[in-house]
């Protein structure tokens, strides 16, 4: 089974990607090195002990994406890839809108026509917004949110959700 990890090369990406090398998958790895840089894909592959294929591509470039799922046998994603800084998202929240839900639209789309139906999609607490008390639990309400960066993982669930009711063959898992 190969998974790609969109968002790869950062904090949280790179570590899945050592962890799910070492259980045994086969990773394919995608970033743009917005939020990360080549050291860390390097470091990657030393900690985990394998080569993977590693492709520099931003989720919003669906040619780039499409020449990925023709390349590679994609049975999965795990969908890390974002811009994730609440403050710089109240200063440029049309950046946020595009990169996150425009480049996470584009994902699905491409997902869709190459059969790979299969996601993990890292969402954040931010969705649960400022009302609930901790510690959080996943029936609370969400929606509440307060800035773009919280409203995109927001808008992004949302979508999921109605892309999966409306063809059952989706499956997703959301992180928060």
């Amino acid at each position: 089974m190969a998974i790609l990890i969109t968002g790869g090369c950062g904090y949280i990406g790179s570590h899945t990607v050592i962890e799910m090398v070492k259980a045994g998958y086969d990773m394919v790895v995608l970033d743009n090195f917005y939020n990360s840089k080549p050291e860390a894909l390097r470091r990657t592959r030393e900690l985990a002990g394998r080569d993977f294929p590693f492709y520099e591509c931003d989720i919003r470039d669906a040619d780039g994406l499409r020449r990925i799922f023709n390349e590679q046998k994609i049975d999965a994603v795990i969908h890390f890839a974002g811009l994730k800084a609440v403050g710089e998202s109240v200063q440029k929240p049309l950046e946020y809108y595009d990169n996150n839900v425009g480049g996470t639209v584009t994902l699905c789309q491409v997902m869709a026509q190459a059969g790979c139906k299969r996601m993990v999609f890292s969402s954040s607490a931010t969705v649960y917004g400022m009302n609930n008390p901790s510690p959080l639990r996943e029936d609370m309400p969400t929606g509440a949110v307060t800035n773009p960066y919280g409203r995109t993982k927001y808008v992004i669930e949302e979508i999921l959700k109605d892309v999966c009711v409306s063809d059952k063959d989706w499956s997703v898992v959301l992180l928060r």
